[in-house]
């Protein structure tokens, strides 16, 4: 009888620790930081893809594609923020090399950016030498962005994550 109580009140008390607390786990494991980073990039894919798809034919178009890819990299990068990263170091320095490499994304997206609004520009001018000169601005920009989300991707396929480093 004194087991079946003792078992009754450590349940009970079991039950009790769950109530009111965070959703948030106490610890994280690179397995769940895994998991959680994929559901972020899952949830991105399809923009991705549809972005990727794109194919500029005027400056003007460069220049929504460049501000679509500079979004949705923003969004990814948030979205990788906020999760936990994991308790273990060892496993924590895969994740933050992961991130730290989506965050450099950000400098060359910033430049891709630049580079086709001034293409944009040069267009309207119609001034052929700086319409060139622009348009390899843009062409050296996406290069940079390639060589980014390249070592990004590595960084992902490396930790282990099935979408995240595929989004292409």
């Amino acid at each position: 009888m004194r087991a079946r109580f003792g078992v009754a009140l450590l349940a009970a008390g079991l039950l009790l620790a769950g109530c009111g607390g965070s959703d948030e786990p106490k610890t994280m494991s690179k397995a769940q930081f895994v998991v959680e980073g994929d559901v972020v990039c899952a949830k991105l894919s399809d923009r991705f893809a549809r972005a990727g798809a794109t194919d500029p034919q005027t400056p003007q178009q460069t220049a929504e594609a460049a501000n679509v890819l500079a979004d949705l990299y923003d969004e990814l990068r948030r979205g990788l923020q906020d999760i936990r990263l994991p308790d273990d170091r060892a496993e924590r320095s895969g994740a933050v090399a992961y991130v730290a490499a989506i965050r450099r994304t950000d400098t060359t997206l910033e430049a891709l950016r630049g580079s086709a609004q001034r293409f944009v520009a040069a267009a309207d001018v119609g001034e052929p030498r700086e319409l060139t000169q622009a348009g390899n601005a843009v062409r050296t920009a996406l290069d940079e962005f390639r060589a980014a989300q390249a070592n990004a991707d590595r960084r992902a396929i490396d930790y282990g994550f099935d979408y995240c480093g595929n989004l292409d």
